[in-house]
């Protein structure tokens, strides 16, 4: 699928999202036209063609671990993020007939925590 070529061979973390990011456009016919998925150390930005679609006619919530885009009478897609997106601080941007949009890595936090025995 679309992101899993981009991750081959990275780490379990990256694996992880773009076994999510498959998974949300199977269930779909098909994804969004040429997305181009953009990866660096601290997220990724996504890219969808919309020439001719308005500001005004696209709509996008970030809700219980997932990311939605609504295109006014066109398509509905969603994308689940869980925990491995920072939904609070996504970015979007329209220029051009492109779309945008920025998903920050969340923070893991790997805490550790001993374990007495008794």
């Amino acid at each position: 699928m679309i992101l899993a070529q981009h991750l081959r061979n990275t780490s379990p973390w990256l694996n992880e999202f773009g076994r999510l990011f498959d998974s949300a456009f199977r269930r779909f016919e098909s994804a969004p036209n040429d997305l181009r998925v953009l990866e660096d150390d601290n997220g990724w930005t996504l890219e969808v063609d919309l020439p001719g679609i308005a500001r005004e006619d696209i709509e996008l919530e970030a809700k219980e671990g997932k990311l939605q885009l609504r295109v006014k009478d066109s398509a509905t897609y969603q994308l689940p993020v869980g925990k491995l997106v920072d939904t609070a601080n996504i970015t979007a941007k329209l220029d051009l007939g492109v779309l945008s949009l920025r998903l920050p890595k969340a923070e893991t936090k790997t805490e550790v925590q001993r374990i007495e025995i008794h």
